[in-house]
């Protein structure tokens, strides 16, 4: 499970670089970086996190002068493209999008698995808002 930690982010990282299909718009570690925030705020968004502790990651990742908005990148006609490639990810096994999410600083969460619906919904809060 220690290995397991590494992968916070990556579900959705993964599947931003491919969206793109792997341009130089977004390069891994700027899609990690990336999918580590969406982590967070889904993590946040699903009440996993308490908003102190939410507040604090994000602004760490906010400093990091990195991509920090997928709107940078997507638009909500793409969220159906993201998801596939979520679906199909190699943690999955069902049509459950599995994440490695955060319920503290230094507390993961292990593979939570969520549908492909509450997921869309999500990446379209963070779109629109």
């Amino acid at each position: 499970n220690l290995r397991k930690i590494l992968n916070f982010g990556h579900t959705f990282a993964h599947a931003y670089e491919a969206s793109l299909n792997f341009s130089k718009k977004l390069n891994h570690g700027e899609a990690v970086i990336l999918g580590m925030k969406s982590a967070l705020e889904f993590s946040h968004y699903k009440k996993l996190i308490n908003h102190r502790e939410f507040e604090s990651a994000r602004k760490h990742l906010n400093n990091s002068h990195f991509p920090i908005s997928i709107k940078n990148y997507f638009k909500i006609k793409e969220i159906n493209k993201i998801i596939s490639f979520m679906v199909r990810d190699k943690k999955n096994n069902s049509k459950n999008i599995k994440l490695m999410l955060i319920k503290k600083i230094g507390g993961p969460i292990i593979e939570k698995e969520f549908t492909s619906v509450s997921t869309k919904f999500f990446l379209r809060k963070l779109l629109i808002n």
